[in-house]
Formats: structure tokens, sequence, C-alpha cells
């Protein structure tokens, strides 16, 4: 039901100004804005190294042999030398990388790079050791054997020195040159490696062997056989900014490293790599980094109806709500982060990041596109819309904790919502993205799981060895989905039109949509290692809230008009909840209540098929569960209210505990459906007020039990 559109326009709206980001001591105290090893603000020169390993002791060990690989031939520099980096800062940058960094920075951060004019032969009879770091360092040996340092747009060794070699990790980086010369960045790229293919590098900030006599200040290399890395060149580049491997996330993660959830998760970041959606920053990075557009006030902004800039960082339980216009993120920086409320001081915080994707189509920016789009028919093109995400801890910018944590701290949101999935338990052909086999998994909408449930942008988790116990790596990446018996075959892991919040299709985040407003639970381990046991500062309870966002227009220059409430308690399509535990808590919203479902809707308890835990699995009615039985506990003081014609039903062990001072009223004509293993505890003076006829049969079977 959708009756009170209308009367969501007139609600009062606190006007927000956007503050100036406080001062902090930035040269005494790490500061996230100051980058780990590198500077994320004004301009760098990377000196780059192309090498060709020649095996002279072991042809066989050659990844390239019988491959013609037009894009790099044979004893040439690749094809795509040019348009990695622009050598000198232009307006609007050409080159891919530099682009990259001008429009993920909102033109904060410049970088520039050239190469050294010529392909550097490594061959495998002179290496050192048989990893890319001995090869990397014959590769400069050939540089420096060429007499002369020449790039190809003629720049010395001091075009590539303008920062200081004395950058600790979050503190300030010193701009000017190091005497004598260290090059600031060095980068290695292998036509051939046999440990380096495509999509495959590293990074650190040690130095590579003296170039002409100067070290460097920090290095990388990568394999590049398939074409230019971006993906990766971008990603191991962006650890110097961000931090360690704790801040693998939007799609650049791995099984073995320690994460937030049981799920590897995909999205989008700077951290993203080859299992991102969109190319793009995410305002959390430009958070994080501190880029905002130089006229904006705070680095986290919105505007008003009437257009002045407002502030986008907002807590609605204390009163951020209103009208809010977000133009295109990319281009203005724009953007909406909630926090997450009901979180005790002793738990990871939550935000909600909202985002005004637009796509490169209309706002020309490269990377503002799903990774595949323009490569591969069969991958759908972004929509312009609304994109969102939940951050989970990492909120501190400043300090000594700021580079620890956990990866994959960010979560996508996708408006195609949550379900449980199931695998069909054959394998066929994909074609889309590279062709192959694979699992196809199902999805049955009914099992919609907005809670718990498993989205698009993740891979999933199942127990494939029978052991009672997930490991990470025995995930899947989901290929071919079958929704409601429609075959998909569209690589939705790398990006989908349905993804995205739009006028016309879902544009509702809130208590009872899908996704949902309310907190994640968090898991943190790697493989399969649970942190913690379970417990704190873990997220293991769901509280829902009554916070909504609403994407009421998206205006023909592009910028969204975005309702943001605290008082949406009102129910208006059925809704499936499965957790562990879930609270209501005791708020006031729609009609007085805390929760009020809408005429003719269902309200499901149900057990989660998506896994909360990663042992102790439990057959419960020939099914096996990772997760507990769902519990929903009202806060004391609490109030419910089922509307005409509308169900609440209790399924496979639920309980629907109302706590003292709680009420629930039903209309006369809504029901209670109990299922034998589920129950209604009411403690002490709380209230189920219904007719006989509702609840008399629920009572006698001891589905309804007083406390």
């Amino acid at each position: 039901m959708r009756f009170l559109s209308s009367l969501l326009l007139v609600v009062c709206c606190r006007l927000l100004v956007a503050q100036p980001v406080a001062p902090t001591d930035s040269i005494q105290v790490p500061n996230s804005e100051n980058g780990w090893h590198l500077s994320p603000h004004g301009t760098i020169r990377i000196l780059v190294i192309y090498a060709e390993m020649i095996y002279d002791k072991d042809p066989a060990r050659d990844p390239a042999r019988g491959n013609v690989m037009e894009h790099w031939p044979v004893g040439q520099l690749p094809k795509w030398k040019n348009d990695l980096f622009d050598p000198q800062p232009l307006t609007i940058p050409k080159a891919m990388v530099s682009r990259y960094y001008h429009d993920c920075s909102l033109g904060n951060y410049a970088v520039l790079g050239d190469y050294i004019d010529g392909i550097m032969p490594v061959k495998e009879s002179e290496m050192g050791g048989d990893d890319y770091h001995a090869a990397a360092s014959q590769a400069v040996k050939q540089v420096n054997a060429m007499g002369a340092f020449r790039t190809a747009h003629g720049l010395s060794i001091a075009d590539f020195d303008l920062w200081r070699n004395n950058g600790k990790a979050g503190m300030p980086k010193g701009v000017g040159p190091d005497d004598p010369h260290s090059l600031d960045h060095v980068m290695v790229i292998f036509r051939n490696h046999h440990k380096l293919t495509h999509g495959q590098g590293s990074t650190d900030a040690g130095s590579m062997p003296p170039i002409f006599g100067c070290g460097s200040d920090s290095q990388s290399r990568f394999g590049a056989m398939n074409g230019l890395p971006f993906e990766i060149l971008k990603h191991e580049y962006n650890h110097l900014l961000l931090g360690g491997n704790n801040f693998h996330s939007g799609g650049g993660n791995a099984p073995g490293f320690q994460s937030y959830f049981i799920c590897l998760q995909g999205g989008w970041s700077m951290m993203g790599a080859a299992n991102s959606s969109l190319l793009t920053a995410s305002a959390w990075d430009r958070d994080r980094l501190g880029w905002k557009a130089p006229d904006a006030p705070a680095l986290i902004n919105a505007r008003s109806t009437s257009g002045p800039y407002i502030s986008g960082d907002l807590d609605p339980m204390a009163g951020d709500t209103g009208l809010f216009v977000l133009r295109d993120f990319v281009t203005s920086g724009d953007a909406l982060r909630i926090r997450v409320p009901f979180l005790g001081a002793d738990e990871f915080q939550q935000w909600i990041w909202l985002e005004n994707h637009q796509g490169w189509k209309k706002n020309g920016s490269p990377t503002d596109k799903f990774h595949y789009e323009d490569i591969m028919p069969c991958v759908e093109d972004l929509v312009p819309g609304l994109h969102a995400y939940m951050q989970v801890d990492r909120g501190q910018k400043t300090g000594n904790g700021i580079f620890g944590g956990e990866a994959d701290y960010l979560r996508a949101m996708p408006a195609s919502g949550a379900h449980d999935i199931s695998l069909r338990g054959d394998t066929v052909r994909f074609e889309c993205l590279w062709p192959g086999q694979t699992e196809p998994y199902i999805v049955d909408t009914r099992l919609a799981n907005p809670l718990t449930g498993h989205q698009d942008l993740e891979f999933p988790v199942f127990d494939r060895n029978g052991d009672g116990r997930l490991m990470r790596n025995e995930n899947l990446t989901v290929r071919i989905e079958v929704r409601d018996g429609q075959w998909i075959d569209k690589a939705l892991l790398h990006g989908h039109a349905r993804q995205a919040f739009t006028p016309g299709g879902n544009n509702k985040l809130g208590m009872g949509t899908n996704p949902s407003t309310a907190n994640m639970l968090t898991l943190v381990g790697a493989i399969n290692r649970d942190k913690y046991k379970g417990g704190k500062p873990n997220n293991r309870v769901i509280h829902l809230n009554p916070i909504s966002v609403q994407l009421l227009e998206q205006r023909m220059d592009g910028s969204q008009l975005i309702q943001v409430r605290n008082d949406d308690t009102f129910l208006d399509r059925d809704i499936r909840w499965c957790a562990d535990s879930i609270v209501l808590h005791n708020v006031t919203g729609f009609g007085g209540y805390a929760l009020w479902l809408a005429d003719g809707k269902r309200l499901l308890l149900d057990r989660s098929r998506t896994p909360t835990r990663i042992d102790a699995a439990e057959v419960f009615q020939r099914r096996t569960y990772f997760s507990d039985p769902t519990r929903l506990v009202m806060e004391p003081g609490a109030r419910m209210f089922i509307g005409a014609g509308s169900t609440v039903e209790l399924i496979t062990g639920s309980e629907l505990h109302v706590q003292a001072g709680c009420v629930i009223d039903l209309h006369a004509t809504a029901k209670v459906k109990v299922d034998a293993s589920s129950r209604i505890v009411l403690h002490g003076n709380a209230q189920l007020n219904g007719t006989p006829k509702q609840l008399s049969k629920l009572r006698k079977k001891k589905r309804i039990v007083q406390m």
C-alpha cells in the first residue's frame, strides 16, 4: 500500500547546515587523510618499466608461448603504453589511470607517469631467484645497462621525485625532492611472467634496487598478459594510500584475509579489483582520504531543496531528517551517510551510505560504469539510480588504531534485495564472461530474507564437503541464477541494472523493505575461524529501526530528491524476517505504533536458510541450518498493530516474545498462525488483543504462552 506517499512530502524538514571539517592535530597524530605510505593529495609521478621474460632455460614455462598477444607483441612495448598515465598535468586527464584518480579525488590528486623508453628483457638464466621480486630487480639492471636515464617523454630523475621519503603511516608526507633523489614510486609491468600472468600483482613501501644511483620510496609489479592491468594496478597502488591487506573491500578481497562477514564481498571501492561491480571510488574512500569538491564545506555533503549545501552526515534518530538532493556522485561528491541506531558501544558501529550514480554516458567519467558493461554485451548497463551499501566499523580517521580493523568493511545493499538461496545440484555452462562450467543457484522470491539473506554482490558459502562447518573457500562464484524459474546468465556479481534504486522500481529502504535499514550481522573471521567466538564486538542482534530512505524523484539534470524519516514503522508489503535474534524497539511511528502491518499483508517469522554462523550445523525438519531459530523480541513498551485481513505467522521454531508493557492489537479480521514448533510468549502484563476466535485455539494448543 502506498497511500501515504503524498503525506510523506509534508514531513517537517530539519535544516542541516554542512559544517566544515573539525581541525585535528594531523602533525603529531596519525590521520587517514595523510595516507598510509603515500599522500593522497597533490601530484605524484610514477616511473614505469615494461619487462619481458626470456625463458632461455625452460621455454615451456613461458605462459605466453603460442599466444600472439596483439596488445603486446614480442620484443616491443605494449600498444597501450601511453594509456596508463599522462606524463604532464592536464585539465581533464586522457590516460586511463590518471583520469581514474582525477575523478576519484574530485581533482585533489594528480597521478602522472612515464615509462622507460624500451622493453627490458629479463633472462631466466640471469635471475637471482624464481619470483617476481627477482625478475623486477633484473629489469632494473637492464634499465641501468642503457647507460643513460631515458623515458618516452624525455623526463629526468628529478621529475619522479616530488615527495620526500619520510612519510610514516598516517603522518604528513613532505612535498619536495630527496637529497639524493629517491623515486616516489616505481612500477614494473611484465608481459609474460609465469607467476604474474594477469590480474596479479603486489606492492610495498620498500625500495627497488637503485636506478642510476637512486633508490625509491615504494614499488609495485604486475602481470599484463591480457591487456592494460587496470584493476590490479589501481588496487595495489591504493594500498599505499589506504592501508594493508585488511583494507580489501569492494570486490578486492580473498578467502584468506580476516573479514567482518562470513561471505566475501563484491561491490565497489578503491580497493576493489577483479570482482568489483562499479569501477569508481566509494564515498567512504573519499571521506577516508579527505577528498571533496573545491566549494564543498565538508567531506559528506548534500544539497537542500532550495540549493545550498547541507550536511550529508546524518543521525536520523537525533532528528536529522527531511528532504535532500543528491547530484551525481562521481562529479559532485554528494552522498548521504546514515548512522544505524541501537548498536552498543561495545559493538561495531554501522552506517548506510547512499550514492547517486548517473553513469559514464551521462557524466563522462570513464569508470562510472559496471565492470564489463562496455566489453561484454551480456552485462547489463548501469542505469541512473541510487546505490547503497553498509559500512561496518572503520569510523575512526585519527589516532594510532586507524590502520587496524578487518577486510570487507563495506557490504553492498542492492535494490534487488536479499534472499535465501540454494544450489540446484548440477553443473551447467555459463556464457557471460569467459564461458565455462558452473553450479546454478536457485532464488525463490518467496524466500526473501532482507535481514540475513544473500545478495547479488557477494560470494555465498555452502557446506560443500558436508562436514558441518563452513569454509570461506567453499564459496560459489555466482554465475547462473534461476530466479522463480527464470534463467539469468548476466554476471550479476559484476553489476546489473536491477541493483540500482530508481523512482519507478524499488525506491525505498525501510523497516519492512528488502533490503532493510536494520543493521547487519557480523562474524569476524578468516577461512573457518570465528575470531570472537560469536561474541562482541560482533553484531549478533538485528535491531529494527524506524528510519526510511525513499527516492522520490530523479530530475532531468540527474539530481535525485530523497526523503529521510525516523518514524516510518508502516509495513506496506509482505515481509519475511529471519535472524537468530531480532529486537523491535519501543519507538513511536505510524499511528503511535512501533510496527503497523498494513491491511492484507503478511509478516512471517522463519528460520534463515542463509548461514549466520560457520559451525554447529543443525538438522531441523530434514533441512540443515547454520542458524538459530528466529527470535523476535518486542522491547518493553513497544506496540504493534496487525491490520485488516493481515497475517502474522511463525514457523520453523520461531518465537515472538512480547515483553512486559508491550501491546499487540489485532484487527478483527487479522490472523495469527503459529506452527507446532513455534510460539508466542507473553511476559508479565504484555497484551495480545484479539477476539476469542483469533486466539483461543492457539492458547489451547499452547502456542501462545503466558510467562
